[in-house]
């Protein structure tokens, strides 16, 4: 989303920082910020909003929220009383004509408002709104569509204004009848089902509920007369019609990410009063809200002992400082010491917390932790600074885990472990698509059309990443040894299951894929004390791949219910420390080979050692032996180089240079003869 600098700034007298400024702060305490664009004076912040703040955070409000807790700045008084920018509400409300409203579903509509407004003059928009709305990449219409776009922008929640001259009747939101259409304000015909909200009139649909209004009730420079609209409907039924309408709006966005129930009201009123302000006459009425309010969705108050921030981040938190993070949040902190339903022992009260309408995330403990957390400052917490150190509130003060969650940790560690012990044989882990092109689950709304069913198995997964890494590798003796834990769905259930992958480039004399792949199960059966693997085996075709190539898939659910226990596996055992990493070049390898008749009791170090000092900086890997025999009293060595460059592509004679030292050098030593 992107947010402006400068309309930011109409939520505080201070004056704010710097956007660069701000976008740190968001970066480290809130959202990712993608970018910073300078535009007509003004700064925009790409901001990434994530699903779970999405409900009050995809607007200026929400933006403006957060920064007053980030940075200590006071919101405007207005703002704080749940009314933004000072809208005005005492403006003069008269007898207009009759808004009558039916909701017919009130679980796909929770509240819609409707308000009379007449006599306005509607016209091209002032410039301040033009630009506002420019800057955010949107098109200036004409006055009364712009304000209701900047409310939506502004407060999150998206309106829309009906000419009242061309409503039949009524107001009803309904769902559509079969074969009934409607042409939309961008002149796409919709045919309608009886799955798709609408509001309609008396005569038929005027608007796609939450999505796009229809060119029927459409306002244009005749418009005399407004219906404004501010309701609250259905995610699921929103995000669901705009799949299958193929129309994905600002609004839809807004709406299938759930806004708060309350936000309708005061997105109204600020509505009007800029309508009144920018398209208001001299006879223009301002009639009475026509609420129907049938469900609430606001977010019920939580109490608890203030000490469990502190225990549940793992770092002291003193109490006045995780109160004074919430109320910038704008969170209402109750504190009391007495009733003690929890057991709060005395010098650590208990709080109510009431959340602010707008934040629905806010439905549990681990909630509000976490915004004391991130408010604070991850950064601050030892135990996420120090990888794999022990947190404060280490396993053995913490309390005892359910039956459950005992099992869940059971099944983490234990799957740690195993990754632990594949890493030390070699095993590199991979993470497979759970959707695929083929399965017993098809997917209703599917990403692509390779991608319809849910996974049955591991192994054609891993099947394809041996084939496709198999001709990066530079010797025939390297093996690629993958592994995954992943869920597969079959049998009308879900599974997890382990799969080994072990692939060769050709047949080699004492290479067998299959016999690693069993000797690997046969370690994890040793490490874990179980006697045999053969009852969690999976006899999935093909357990062999080719002759060079084998994979096999076991059962993780009964393999964790064969072990008793599991140990808890440190992170910083999954991580190897002592690993270096460079930049990869972007230029193409070239590969050479040098093969070499030595003495038989010549010791292969010592010849690697002249390949390698002669042949230059290069030669980024190798030399490596691949080939060995003997025969007459000598002994052919062959090993293999890889030359490449930082900076540019190699030429042959440049690889030519180094290969001609090279075998120069070997063919001074007494008793070698490189083959050619």
């Amino acid at each position: 989303m992107l947010v402006s600098h400068n309309w930011l700034q109409k939520y505080f007298d201070a004056k704010l920082p710097k956007a660069s400024v701000l976008a740190d702060k968001i970066i480290f305490h809130a959202f990712e910020v993608e970018d910073i664009v300078e535009k007509d004076g003004d700064c925009l912040m790409d901001v990434k909003v994530l699903p779970d703040r999405a409900h009050d955070c995809l607007c200026h409000y929400g933006l403006a929220k957060e920064i007053s807790a980030l940075f200590d700045l006071r919101l405007k008084s207005a703002v704080t009383k749940g009314n933004p920018l000072g809208a005005v509400q005492g403006f003069p409300l008269v007898t207009v004509r009759n808004l009558n409203i039916k909701i017919e579903d009130e679980k796909l509509c929770r509240r819609y408002i409707g308000r009379m407004v007449e006599n306005v003059a509607v016209k091209n928009s002032a410039d301040w709104l033009k630009k506002d709305l420019e800057k955010l990449d949107q098109r200036s219409i004409f006055n009364i569509v712009d304000l209701a776009n900047y409310v939506m922008f502004d407060v999150g929640q998206p309106l829309h204004a009906f000419d009242a001259d061309k409503v039949q009747g009524g107001i009803t939101v309904r769902l559509a009848k079969t074969g009934e259409k409607i042409t939309t304000l961008d002149n796409q015909e919709v045919n309608l089902d009886e799955s798709i909200l609408i509001i309609a009139d008396d005569e038929g649909p005027l608007a796609i509920a939450g999505i796009k209004g229809g060119k029927k009730a459409e306002v244009t420079n005749e418009t005399k007369n407004l219906i404004l609209e501010s309701a609250n409907f259905d995610p699921v039924n929103i995000r669901q019609t705009a799949q299958k309408i193929g129309i994905r709006t600002d609004a839809s966005k807004r709406f299938e990410n759930e806004i708060s129930t309350e936000v309708a009201g005061y997105a109204m009123d600020l509505l009007t009063d800029l309508i009144i302000k920018e398209a208001g006459t001299s006879e223009t009425k301002v009639g009475e809200k026509v609420d129907e309010y049938k469900i609430k969705n606001i977010p019920a108050p939580i109490e608890f002992a203030i000490k469990e921030f502190s225990e549940r981040l793992g770092v002291d938190i003193a109490p006045e400082e995780s109160i004074k993070i919430l109320e910038s949040l704008g969170i209402e902190v109750e504190v009391s010491t007495k009733g003690n339903p929890l057991g709060a022992v005395q010098g650590f009260p208990l709080v109510r917390l009431t959340p602010p309408v707008e934040r629905l995330d806010l439905q549990a403990k681990e909630n509000y932790v976490e915004e004391v957390g991130r408010i604070y400052g991850y950064d601050k917490i030892a135990g996420v600074v120090s990888l794999g150190a022990e947190l404060p509130n280490s396993r053995s003060s913490a309390p005892k885990l359910s039956g459950a969650e005992a099992e869940a940790e059971k099944r983490f560690n234990l799957a740690n472990k195993i990754r632990v012990i594949l890493k030390g044989e070699g095993f590199t882990e991979v993470y497979g698509y759970t959707f695929t092109n083929k399965g017993e689950v098809e997917v209703a709304n599917p990403l692509a059309s390779d991608k319809k069913f849910l996974r049955t198995n591991l192994t054609d997964w891993l099947i394809e990443k041996i084939k496709f890494n198999l001709p990066y590798v530079l010797f025939d003796n390297e093996a690629v040894k993958i592994f995954e834990i992943g869920k597969v769905f079959v049998g009308g259930k879900e599974e997890t299951r382990l799969g080994l992958g072990i692939g060769y480039k050709k047949k080699i004399k004492g290479q067998d894929a299959q016999k690693e792949v069993e000797g690997t199960l046969v370690k994890l059966a040793e490490r874990f004390e179980i006697q045999s693997l053969e009852a969690l085996r999976l006899d999935l075709e093909p357990p062999t791949v080719d002759e060079v190539s084998a994979v096999q898939e076991f059962n993780f659910d009964k393999l964790s219910e064969e072990i008793k226990e599991a140990k808890e596996v440190k992170l910083s055992d999954l991580i190897n420390k002592n690993a270096s990493y460079k930049l990869v070049s972007p230029y193409p390898r070239i590969i050479r080979d040098v093969a070499v008749w030595v003495p038989e009791n010549t010791q292969t170090d010592e010849v690697a050692k002249i390949i390698k000092e002669s042949a230059g900086e290069l030669c980024v890997a190798g030399p490596i032996l691949f080939d060995e025999f003997a025969k007459e009293g000598r002994k052919s060595l062959a090993f293999r180089l890889v030359f490449q460059s930082y900076t540019k592509t190699l030429s042959d004679d440049e690889t030519n240079a180094p290969m001609a030292q090279i075998i120069k050098n070997l063919e001074k030593q007494a008793g070698f003869e490189v083959r050619k």
